[in-house]
């Protein structure tokens, strides 16, 4: 029966200068130690790797300074990891004792969090620990790697394997990774730093070094995965850079490396955008252990079915996707419930009139983005079919505008209802300033915001509510979701991200305040009556 296999090759990669040999590529070596050292027989895809990764210049050092590596989860990124960190402490630090003695060679170990990074360092600890913990496999030490260990220090944040020579090895959390320079760094989950404080700091360490080298793993990330997007950005840029000048025939390799960064390596084993998610040739690409280790295509085939599909993406494909959530809004209720444009005797789209009953009252909602760059003001107000029509009126960067700007859209419409929620969250605000102003302030908070989310999620869903068209008010809904509060669900603005949710729960606040009108004095004319969309 044929077996199918993972791609040996990734889909993007990063050309050599010249043939990869045991004298221009130090991946040979690595190999020989995993399997007559170590006693692990590593996967194709992880000899490929290490082959093209670890290419070597004419002087003898590494012609990658950063190395990015991409490749779904459970495919062996761990195992690679220690392999190679236990080469570069074991062989590679006392292999120019001239440029860099061992005394200084340091191979330092992070991720965004300690459990991570602790990862590879388990795996080195296993095969050199020199005492080691009751209960530990025998079979896992390696004499000669323990001989040539002088201690581990295995306490929490303070971990460590340092070897008779001096080079040593230890593992930090991404935010306390900054220290002195280091020779050699590991950086799994690229993908979950979302500013750049770890890179920044770790990244500069091995500068200093005569052919240090960074590695960094990761699966796909999202639009916030800055760290990582930028990387990528910058090897995929160098790749192409190498098709314009090289593999098209004007320049050399050689010339090429002499007036271009060569410096960045990148190795994606991902499958290609646009496939549907059942793609045997995308999963194989993507998950390069297949036929080798445990994953097989049947399992990723089973993932399809029964995980949300961006989160398998991301996961099991290493696609990049605009967000790892799944929107709560009931997408094909949210479409078919869109009101159809208007034209105009020319022909031209246009949205003058109003859907909104002429007996309705108008509810305003407001809300801001969670990083208070961008404010939203929307309305509420019952059709004549029974629905609620809901939309964005207006959106302007900031939020001094919104005062002055709901007072007017309320006197021109006859309305002094504004639903805005009262605590937490920079729309708060206007609470004060609104009521102030004289007009009647439907403070959302407590219990109410659950209610206010889950009414507008319950009235979508049933087909209750009708909206404009509006692109900025349909990205919300494709990408807003909820988190829990207490025994309610709310709106999640920063776990919509990136995504801004705000022009949703603006039209949600509406929505809530037209269902839960206070006592007070009634209400002028409808809106629309004499005036279209008031879009500033």
């Amino acid at each position: 029966m044929h077996v199918q296999v993972g791609r040996t090759e990734p889909r993007i990669w990063t050309k050599p200068l010249r043939e990869l040999t045991r004298e221009t590529s130090l991946g040979f070596e690595v190999i020989d130690f995993a399997s007559q050292i170590l006693g692990v027989t590593l996967y194709p895809w992880q000899k490929w790797l290490l082959i093209h990764a670890l290419e070597l210049l004419a002087d003898g050092s590494y012609r990658f300074r950063r190395v990015v590596v991409l490749v779904a989860r459970q495919n062996g990124k761990t195992l690679l990891a220690s392999v190679l960190t236990a080469w570069w402490l074991f062989i590679d630090s006392d292999r120019h004792p001239d440029r860099v003695p061992p005394i200084k060679f340091k191979v330092v170990g992070t991720a965004q969090n300690l459990d991570i990074a602790r990862g590879p360092w388990a795996g080195v600890k296993a095969w050199c620990d020199p005492d080691p913990d009751a209960g530990a496999d025998d079979l896992d030490v390696i004499e000669a790697l323990q001989a040539a260990t002088m201690k581990v220090y295995d306490a929490n944040g303070k971990e460590s394997i340092i070897l008779k020579s001096k080079a040593h090895y230890e593992v930090r959390a991404a935010a306390q990774a900054r220290g002195k320079p280091a020779a050699r760094v590991i950086m799994d989950e690229l993908r979950e730093q979302k500013n750049w404080e770890a890179w920044n700091a770790v990244s500069q360490t091995t500068k200093s070094f005569w052919s240090g080298q960074l590695w960094g793993f990761s699966n796909a990330g999202t639009p916030r995965a800055v760290v990582l997007q930028a990387q990528r950005k910058a090897g995929r840029e160098s790749i192409a850079e190498w098709e314009q000048y090289v593999e098209s025939g004007i320049m050399s390799a050689e010339a090429f490396a002499n007036e271009h960064d060569i410096s960045i390596g990148i190795f994606e084993w991902s499958a290609a955008e646009g496939l549907p998610k059942d793609d045997v040739e995308g999963i194989l690409q993507a998950n390069p252990s297949i036929g080798y280790g445990g994953i097989t295509v049947a399992t990723c085939l089973s993932d399809a079915r029964s995980m949300p599909e961006g989160d398998y993406r991301t996961e099991v494909l290493c696609q990049w996707v605009s967000a790892l959530v799944v929107p709560d809004v009931d997408q094909e209720a949210w479409t078919k419930s869109a009101d159809g444009p208007e034209f105009d005797e020319a022909g031209e789209v246009t949205y003058e009139g109003s859907l909104v009953s002429s007996t309705s009252p108008l509810v305003v909602g407001v809300d801001t983005s969670a990083d208070r760059q961008m404010t939203y003001v929307a309305i509420a107000g019952d059709t004549d079919d029974g629905r609620i029509h809901v939309e964005v009126v207006a959106m302007r960067a900031g939020m001094l505008w919104t005062v002055p700007y709901v007072v007017a859209l309320c006197q021109q419409n006859g309305t002094t209802f504004v639903a805005v929620q009262a605590r937490g969250c920079g729309a708060s605000d206007f609470v004060e300033p609104l009521n102030k102003a004289g007009l009647t302030v439907i403070e959302i908070q407590g219990t109410a915001l659950g209610s206010s989310c889950g009414r507008t999620l319950d009235r979508i869903r049933d087909r209750k509510v009708a909206h404009r068209g509006q692109p900025i008010l349909d990205m919300a809904a494709s990408g807003a979701v909820t988190k829990k509060l207490g025994e309610v669900r709310v709106w999640d603005r920063d776990g919509s991200m990136p995504i801004d949710a705000a022009p949703l729960v603006a039209v949600s606040n509406a929505l809530y305040g037209l269902e839960n009108l206070p006592e007070v004095e009634e209400q002028g004319p409808s809106p629309y009556e004499s005036r279209g969309l008031m879009v500033v």
